[in-house]
């Protein structure tokens, strides 16, 4: 009789599970928005925990806090960044407009010589005609641009009203998460058999420990990042120091590719304050991502956190190609969780 009963509870268990990631398959297309909520939830709830408060105030408190840093990041440091893109708007065409043949002769009979130079096969290509074509396209597009601007404050002010939307049901969602962290763990606990409520702590834990340094350290190794590019670039001088580290700091969310892609347009930017500079600064880039790999990294994330670099690359393909740049973000934690539950199914196995 209590062997009928324990099967029949595990068939309907079963059946429950299978009913969960039948529902959340069937909302793929909108469960984005609460995935990143219930990972920015997992990045707050030590915050939470440690204050010794009902949860609902320590939410409130934080969510004032983070107000507060949203109002001083807006009015102090977003209309210095805005200034930054004007100015690099105005250099950019200021330099597409001021360009002269001989400039250009100059610039295609130096790109020449390296090529010949260093032996690389071009197939006799005209490069000033490819440089009068590609300056004449750039500058159509820009002239476009210009033409529909209307079309393009409208898209843009639509966008930021998705933004704006998303980020408050995020917020939203996330409050109801760590308000109710203790109820949403109990329900978790009746999917599993009593007997088992031991091993699921134990797998918790083992996730918990991988992604703690995916998600949280490496949003404290961006900031670190952005500082200190920033203060690099300014030592050396470089134009738009501040949208250049900006964009290092997010973009050293995405692990390997994120610092390949931000270092381009720091050399680029570098390079026309001069060659010296633009070497510096990839060298001082170079010198970061040193002293994250060997110092940062196992410091904050730790060593069970790292995940090698082929499962890496192919997290952010798969990711990048199913859900854009969102799924590239996403893609690392979810690759942490899926190892730690391989390798903690496997340490079973191997036990029994």
């Amino acid at each position: 009789m209590d062997c009928f009963k324990k099967n029949r509870t595990t068939v309907l268990l079963a059946g429950i599970w299978a009913s969960i990631v039948l529902v959340l398959w069937a909302l793929s297309e909108v469960l984005l928005p609460f995935l990143v909520a219930v990972l920015l939830a997992y990045v707050l709830d030590p915050l939470v925990s440690r204050i010794r408060l009902p949860r609902w105030s320590a939410v409130f408190i934080i969510y004032s806090v983070l107000g507060i840093g949203i109002y001083l990041f807006s009015t102090l440091f977003i209309p210095e960044l805005y200034q930054e893109f004007l100015r690099l708007a105005k250099t950019t065409n200021e330099t597409l407009h001021s360009l002269r043949e001989t400039d250009l002769h100059q610039l295609a009979a130096q790109i020449d010589y390296y090529l010949r130079y260093y032996q690389i096969p071009i197939n006799d290509i005209n490069l000033l005609e490819v440089l009068h074509q590609t300056l004449t396209d750039l500058s159509e597009f820009i002239r476009a641009q210009s033409s529909n601007i209307v079309i393009e404050l409208q898209q843009l002010i639509r966008g930021i009203l998705h933004f704006v939307f998303n980020c408050t049901l995020v917020l939203m969602i996330t409050a109801f998460i760590l308000v109710d962290t203790g109820r949403i763990r109990r329900f978790v606990d009746r999917l599993v058999q009593p007997e088992h409520h031991a091993t699921l702590s134990a797998f918790l834990a083992r996730v918990d420990v991988g992604l703690s340094g995916v998600v949280r350290g490496q949003l404290i190794i961006c900031l670190v990042n952005a500082l200190l590019t920033l203060a690099g670039l300014l030592l050396l001088k470089v134009k738009f120091s501040l949208i250049l580290a900006t964009l290092a700091g997010i973009f050293s969310l995405v692990p390997i590719f994120g610092s390949i892609i931000s270092t381009i347009p720091i050399a680029l930017v570098a390079f026309l304050t001069s060659p010296l500079a633009a070497v510096l600064a990839v060298g001082w880039i170079a010198l970061i991502h040193l002293l994250e790999a060997n110092l940062l990294n196992p410091k904050i994330m730790g060593s069970s956190a790292q995940i090698h670099p082929v499962l890496i690359v192919l997290a952010l393909v798969s990711g990048e190609h199913f859900y854009g740049i969102v799924g590239a973000l996403l893609a690392v934690p979810i690759t942490s969780i899926l190892i730690t539950l391989f390798q903690y199914l496997l340490v079973k196995a191997h036990a029994e």
